[in-house]
C-alpha cells in the first residue's frame, strides 16, 4: 500500500481509509452522509492521518486520475435495489489496478458482478464469509443480524 493512491467509496467513518493510511497509502474518503464524513475527519485529525474528504454521492464522483486501489463496502441494495452495482461500476471505472468490494451473498448478483468485471477488464477472486452487524437499521428485527457476504478482489487484466 505504501505510496499508493487509494479511494474509499462510501467510506462511512473512514475505517478502510485509516487502515490504508497506516499502511502508507494516501486515501480519499468519499461519502454522501456528511455526518459520517465529519466524524471521519475528526478521527483522522486525532490520529494524525492525512487524507482528503469528499462529500458526494458515489454515483456523481469523478476523478481525472485513476486510483491504485479502491476500497468499498457499498450499501447492499436493501433500501435501494442495485445500489451496490452502482458503487462497483464506479469503482471499476476509477481503478487502474485493484478493487476490494463487499457484497451481500446472492447467486444472481454474483453473475451480474462477474459480467460487469469482465466487461471492464477485471478478473476477480471471491471469498464468502459470515458477517455480523448489531441492530442498526429500522428493518432489523434482532440485536445481532448475521448473513453471508462475498468479498471480491478485482484485478485489472493487463
Amino acid at each position: 500500500m505504501k505510496g499508493k493512491k487509494v479511494a474509499d467509496l462510501g467510506c462511512g467513518t473512514g475505517r478502510f481509509c485509516a487502515a490504508a493510511s497506516f499502511l502508507g497509502g494516501y486515501c480519499i474518503c468519499i461519502e454522501i452522509d456528511n455526518e459520517s464524513l465529519m466524524l471521519a475527519r475528526k478521527t483522522f485529525k486525532e490520529l494524525g492521518i492525512d487524507a482528503d474528504f469528499v462529500n458526494i454521492d458515489v454515483e456523481h464522483f469523478y476523478s481525472q486520475t485513476k486510483f491504485d486501489t479502491i476500497l468499498e463496502n457499498p450499501p447492499f441494495g436493501v433500501k435501494r435495489k442495485g445500489y451496490d452495482l452502482i458503487f462497483l461500476n464506479s469503482a471499476l471505472d476509477l481503478s487502474k489496478n485493484v478493487v476490494y468490494s463487499v457484497h451481500k451473498t446472492n447467486e444472481r448478483s454474483e453473475k451480474i458482478i462477474r459480467n460487469l468485471a469482465s466487461k471492464k477488464g477485471f478478473s476477480y477472486e471471491l471469498l464468502t464469509t459470515n458477517f455480523e452487524i448489531g441492530y442498526y437499521y429500522p428493518w432489523h428485527k434482532n440485536n445481532i443480524h448475521n448473513f453471508l457476504v462475498d468479498i471480491y478482489l478485482f484485478k485489472k487484466i493487463i
